[in-house]
């Protein structure tokens, strides 16, 4: 079996929740729904831990993390 591995991922998380992902370098710009899906093949495929990339965008940072806290995270708990 294959050990687990990291993956890195730039994130442009926007505001409507069922936009679809779209590749941006290095990572993705997507809603909420469309980045949970993508999380969920990631572990599906061996990726054992994401660490997601914030950088300047359209939103404010705190908007974004306080949604990957109470809208994505949960999502992704077993």
């Amino acid at each position: 079996m294959p050990k687990p591995f990291v993956q890195s991922i730039h994130l442009d998380l926007v505001d409507n929740p069922s936009t679809e992902a779209e590749p941006i370098e290095l990572g993705l710009r997507s809603g909420r729904r469309a980045l949970i899906d993508y999380l969920k093949r990631l572990e599906t495929n061996g990726v054992a831990h994401a660490m997601l990339q914030l950088g300047p965008g359209p939103r404010p940072l705190l908007e974004v993390v306080e949604e990957l806290g109470t809208a994505v995270l949960p999502a992704l708990r077993r």
